[in-house]
């Protein structure tokens, strides 16, 4: 690890970030003290790498089986050619099935872990962060409730997209008939906001078990924003 002035990491800034990049860190010194430190961005999310894989299984019984197996997952490695630090939307279809610890969420397993090392950044929508906290809602658990909130509303790995006005217009633009030659006619309200989410979050992949979701991927281009 190499240790530089301030100065000299002004200096080296761009070099110093490329080799960030390619995992090695950098201690920056005032008057022959290091005082901070140039690292990967998966390093500095350590902690919340832990709270986010410690998750699996922590909701067990919070939603009926059915809620958790709707269909196919799409294929991971259809995002294999994302960059590191993209934006990646996932909705409730993926997370409970993780959250449950189902054998099937094997599957979403390298997506969360990606995630939660920094790699990719997660983008929920508000009705997915609702999904998952009215799971131990409806036992009664506020605990788990105020975890799943603190994790996935945590702004150093997920982007949660609230619904405003320009992310509800965006959504009823999607819905109109023929806007997409992969979609059906009408498109559910739900599948519209989740898809207007995902675009407002800056998703450059979107990963769901929801068939109608499947139906309508790649996602359309950005409707236009007042």
């Amino acid at each position: 690890m190499d240790t530089l002035g301030v100065l000299e990491a002004r200096k080296r800034f761009a070099e110093l970030l490329d080799r960030a990049h390619g995992g090695e860190e950098t201690l920056i010194a005032r008057h022959g003290h290091p005082v901070a430190a140039l690292v990967p961005l998966w390093r500095r999310h350590r902690p919340q790498r832990q709270a986010l894989i410690a998750l699996k299984g922590s909701g067990r019984a919070c939603w009926p089986d059915t809620t958790s197996q709707p269909g196919p997952i799409q294929p991971l490695d259809s995002a294999a050619h994302l960059t590191l630090g993209s934006a990646v939307a996932v909705d409730a279809t993926v997370l409970i099935p993780y959250l449950r610890g189902d054998a099937s969420s094997r599957h979403s397993e390298p997506l969360i872990a990606a995630i939660a090392a920094g790699h990719w950044r997660g983008v929920l929508s508000m009705a997915t962060l609702m999904t998952l906290m009215e799971g131990p809602l409806r036992l009664g658990d506020e605990a788990l409730a105020a975890r799943y909130e603190a994790v996935f509303s945590d702004p150093a790995a997920w982007t949660l997209v609230s619904l405003t006005p320009q992310v509800a217009l965006a959504a009823a633009r999607l819905q109109r008939p023929g806007l997409h030659a992969a979609m059906a006619p009408a498109m559910a309200p739900e599948v519209a906001l989740e898809l207007a989410s995902a675009l407002q979050g800056g998703a450059t992949a979107m990963i769901s078990r929801d068939p109608r979701l499947l139906a309508a991927l790649p996602l359309p281009p950005r409707p236009p924003l007042p």
